[in-house]
């Protein structure tokens, strides 16, 4: 009884990750080379999210509404700027050893 009740909760989790049939030939359809790598990395729902973002990111910029995205929309990282080290000072010519 236990065991059913095991595999039930197993099943459960598998089928949020199904996908259609449909879906399936949308995607080859529309892929790009990126979304074909994100397909053998992550597998196909991870692929499926990410041509549905960038169709939907393209879809606002034809249509004209510019308005809608930010410098922070945008997927970017944060880089830290780095200082110069006061302690080291920098060499007037190359060192030939």
């Amino acid at each position: 009884m236990a065991a059913t009740l095991g595999l039930q909760r197993l099943e459960a989790g598998l089928h949020q990750d199904t996908v259609s049939a449909t879906d399936v030939a949308h995607f080859f359809e529309q892929a790009e080379p990126l979304d074909v790598d994100t397909l053998a990395r992550d597998g196909m729902s991870r692929a499926l999210d990410g041509l549905r973002h960038r169709q939907h990111v393209a879809h606002a910029f034809t249509s004209g509404s510019a308005a809608h995205f930010r410098d922070t929309d945008l997927p970017v990282r944060p880089y830290p700027q780095h200082g110069m080290n006061p302690e080291f000072q920098q060499t007037r010519h190359a060192d030939r050893v």
